[in-house]
């Protein structure tokens, strides 16, 4: 069970796409991310990472290549890098990458794989969702 304190800081995280106008925010739409989507010709879509497993941190080595390992196992998804940064002043921005044309359950089955608390996900024209895995 995810204490309901993370809960809360997953929740009042934002979720950038590098280069992009893309800043995700639970419960928020974004009109940018709908773009991005119609463009590729998709509608769902997933803001995960491979970082820290469980909210326990990691050294850098080891989150850049558990990132990497998280880039192989999305295959031919389209993706975008970003980050989460929370308002904790202790969290580190989480290097992470919004899949887009990724199905709620791949995208669920993948964030299990990497040992993550959540992920964000959502479809096109509504609001972000946070998904809490365990």
């Amino acid at each position: 069970m995810i204490e309901p304190e993370l809960i809360e800081l997953y929740n009042r995280t934002l979720y950038y796409v590098f280069d992009t106008e893309i800043i995700l925010k639970i419960g928020a739409h974004n009109p940018f991310l709908d773009t991005l989507l119609s463009q590729y010709h998709q509608e769902d879509w997933v803001f995960i990472s491979a970082c820290n497993p469980g909210s326990r941190p990691l050294p850098e080595e080891e989150n850049n290549l558990r990132h990497e390992q998280l880039k192989e196992a999305l295959g031919l998804y389209s993706y975008f890098e970003g980050q989460g940064v929370g308002e904790h002043p202790t969290w580190k921005p989480e290097r992470s990458l919004l899949v887009i044309g990724i199905s709620r359950e791949k995208a669920i089955e993948t964030g299990n794989r990497f040992g993550q608390n959540a992920i964000v996900a959502g479809r096109i024209y509504l609001p972000a969702e946070l998904l809490i895995l365990k």
